[in-house]
């Protein structure tokens, strides 16, 4: 049976992956006191995807299914701001959503305390928080491992996309083996590690979904393939467009 917890949720337009980090910086008062609440509490708190597509819940947009239990570390003020790293650790899968204790409301420029926004529910809610949490299952590490060949193809079909990327939008020449050999340089040989950057990298917010989803290195395999694929057709696409209107 799948491990359960109640965790705060960092609801943001595309999350985090496993074993991959991200600075952040938070401001809102509602995420203020989340962070407060994990570094009093030695916690995680979970980072996840926004549901783009789904119905808001008092004002607050609601998370996606899939996301990532993650760490907080490196926490530091600055002026009005806090500023720490994100580490990505185990995936979950949202069960139970548990609203925030008061609607959503545009502040403008100027946010309350964080004490000035509990006053206002603590007496009829003692234990709401101004954050969406949620209780998650936690989800076994991935199934299986990606053979050499099959990594080396994801390579190669990625160095020829930044290759393509610089050339047509950055009006940067790069060379293909050289980007390929960066590649196999960082992320050979395979790993798991390597895997969940590589989707970091490539996927975008409904991929990334399917991938926190899956249950096997190879599922990911397939589904970073395909998307790859996709992308590079339409930047051969692109390509010949901006080749036909030059000559």
């Amino acid at each position: 049976m799948a491990e359960a917890v109640t965790v705060p949720l960092f609801v943001l337009p595309l999350g985090i992956f496993p074993m991959c980090q991200e600075p952040l910086r938070v401001f809102e008062p509602r995420y203020k006191q989340m962070l407060d609440d994990c570094v009093l509490n030695n916690s995680q708190f979970g980072y996840i995807a926004a549901d783009i597509n789904g119905e808001d819940e008092n004002g607050w947009t609601l998370p996606a299914e899939y996301g990532v239990l993650t760490s907080a570390e490196n926490l530091q003020e600055q002026g009005t701001n806090l500023m720490f790293t994100a580490y990505g650790e185990k995936r979950f899968r949202v069960v139970n959503v548990i609203p925030a204790a008061l609607p959503a409301e545009d502040f403008g420029d100027v946010f309350p305390s964080v004490d000035e926004l509990v006053e206002r529910y603590i007496e009829e809610n003692a234990e709401g928080k101004l954050y969406i949490r949620a209780e998650v299952e936690i989800l076994p590490p991935l199934d299986g491992v990606i053979n050499d060949d099959d990594w080396m193809d994801i390579l190669e079909m990625w160095a020829w996309q930044i290759v393509e990327m610089s050339s047509m939008f950055r009006n940067e020449e790069l060379s293909n083996s050289e980007v390929f050999s960066v590649l196999k340089s960082e992320f050979s040989p395979y790993s798991e590690y390597s895997l969940w950057f590589a989707c970091h990298s490539l996927l975008d917010s409904e991929d990334r979904q399917t991938a926190l989803a899956s249950t096997s290195a190879n599922d990911i395999m397939d589904l970073l393939k395909m998307t790859v694929a996709e992308k590079n057709t339409q930047l051969k696409a692109i390509r010949s467009v901006m080749e036909n209107d030059s000559d």
